[in-house]
């Protein structure tokens, strides 16, 4: 009974290390749908880190997805974007349409939209998201452009990258 008292706590122990490490990630794709003449981008990130991000720079507690969400949540937090997310294609910064968020899980996803893009020639993603908020944050950026595939990671100390073609 003692041996399996062992073999038990032996394989269950590591998992609860991975419930006691909070990782800070935020996954970011961006595509380019020549045939709409659009970029697309589609950005996620955990529900409780936005929260915090955007209550260090407004004060206000959003209390997403549930039903006592502050009033503003919407605009605080695309402003939150726009002063944290840019792009530049071709070397001229972009500014992008926000479609909206949705809920999912533990997760809020974020839709954002560029118009009128016919070529892309080089493209610079800065994502500064939640980074003032978690030192150990990173921002994955994959991307998804005339075919290429290409994934950064973002940090504090490098958040922005650009991309040639």
């Amino acid at each position: 009974m003692r041996k399996y008292f062992f073999l038990i706590a032996f394989l269950t122990l590591p998992l609860f290390s991975f419930t006691i490490h909070k990782h800070y990630v935020s996954l970011t794709q961006i595509e380019f749908k020549e045939e709409k003449k659009a970029v697309q981008i589609t950005m996620r990130c955990f529900l409780d880190d936005i929260e915090d991000a955007v209550e260090i720079r407004t004060g206000e507690k959003l209390e997403l997805a549930s039903k006592n969400e502050h009033e503003k949540a919407g605009i605080y937090m695309e402003s939150y974007l726009r002063n944290k997310f840019n792009i530049w294609i071709n070397g001229e910064q972009k500014d992008y349409n926000y479609l909206g968020k949705e809920y999912e899980d533990n997760e809020v996803f974020f839709y954002l939209e560029l118009e009128n893009i016919t070529d892309i020639s080089s493209i610079s993603v800065q994502n500064s998201i939640l980074l003032e908020a978690f030192e150990e944050q990173q921002n994955i950026v994959k991307l998804n452009i005339k075919g290429v595939d290409k994934t950064f990671i973002l940090v504090r100390a490098n958040d922005k990258e650009m991309l040639k073609f």
